[in-house]
């Protein structure tokens, strides 16, 4: 009953490698093209909102 128990969790363990690889592998291709330029000052939003960015996408924000 005890090798069985280690068993699976040695299973459970490659797994979860497997799957935190996978995630890895396509995280930047669903990054890709997700940086857009919404505003270029604050001339383009509105009334109480500033443009800012965070390190790849500009965009009106609240005061």
């Amino acid at each position: 009953m005890k090798l069985a128990a280690f068993l699976l969790l040695v299973i459970l363990i490659i797994f979860s490698l497997e799957v935190q690889g996978l995630q890895a592998a396509v995280r930047p291709l669903w990054l890709l093209g997700t940086c857009v330029e919404l505003c270029t000052g604050d001339w383009d939003c509105n009334h109480g909102e500033h443009c800012v960015s965070n390190g790849c996408v500009h965009e009106c924000v609240a005061e």
